[in-house]
């Protein structure tokens, strides 16, 4: 594992990267993360597995999270900060790229792409779908408001503020062992006030799906943030058929069925052109 910097020294942004035993000319893999974590979420586990399987893996942390730049700052930042540290990140990494977004994640590839980012695929995990989260949000106020109120909760307080049995149960499936958990929320921090809202779909942040590259879509069966039906309308925007994986919840990285969203992703990858 190697940490790089992008921007001068006053506003770098953290870079986790994990390089292949060898070039086996595929392209480079930019995962970006969702609310209240940071990098750190995808090199738990996805930055090794790839990296085994021949790919440069990287993952960046927006301004305000993990290791970045920001955080006195943190309730100011809006969907475009997050969209302009993704553009410098990709930028200042080069070469053909496969940007990867969970959640907000998604929300932040989408607008990079909708700006004019031209990389060589997207991929969008348990994503923001193209129309907001609006929908998503409804239904779990109206059909399960602690987990509503605890997520609210996280985001304004970190993890530490959510009743931990509502937010386990909410990101995570039965699998996930307690001692994952607790790690988990060990890590997660606050989010910004102001992009919560623009995560609701107004204003628009998605391309026109004609204006995408070529896309991938995965979610999980017991996603209660982001349920199938959303994923499935997300792979339809975008002309891609989705991959719904059984008994994966919101936190799919850390979940120990992980490898099932990840084997896709790499044979996704895979049809790809070399570099």
């Amino acid at each position: 594992m190697s940490a790089a910097r992008v921007g001068d020294s006053e506003r770098s942004l953290e870079i986790i990267r994990r390089k292949p035993a060898r070039d086996g000319g595929r392209p480079r893999l930019l995962f970006v993360h969702g609310i209240s974590v940071g990098a750190w979420i995808w090199d738990a586990h996805v930055l090794p597995w790839f990296a085994e399987a021949g790919f440069e893996a990287c993952a960046l942390s927006l301004r305000g999270h993990g290791e970045s730049w920001g955080r006195d700052r943190l309730a100011t930042w809006r969907l475009a900060d997050y969209t302009d540290d993704l553009d410098r990140a990709a930028r200042g990494l080069g070469g053909p790229l496969v940007v990867v977004g969970h959640s907000l994640g998604g929300a932040v590839v989408q607008n990079w792409v909708r700006a004019g980012g031209r990389p060589l695929g997207m991929a969008l995990l348990a994503s923001v779908p193209p129309w907001g989260l609006a929908p998503s949000a409804l239904r779990m106020g109206l059909l399960t408001p602690d987990l509503f109120r605890a997520v609210l909760a996280m985001s304004l307080h970190g993890a530490r503020a959510a009743d931990p049995a509502i937010l386990r149960a909410g990101l995570f499936s039965d699998d996930v062992d307690a001692a994952s958990f607790r790690r988990f929320v060990a890590r997660v921090g606050e989010e910004s006030r102001l992009v919560g809202p623009e995560l609701q779909g107004w204003p628009p942040f998605a391309p026109l799906p004609w204006q995408a590259p070529r896309s991938f879509v995965l979610g999980g069966a017991d996603d209660r943030f982001i349920p199938a039906d959303e994923v499935w309308r997300t792979g339809a925007y975008y002309g891609c058929r989705p991959h719904i994986v059984p008994r994966l919840a919101h936190a799919l990285m850390l979940e120990p069925r992980r490898e099932e969203a990840m084997v896709p992703l790499r044979d996704w990858l895979h049809t790809l052109p070399r570099t």
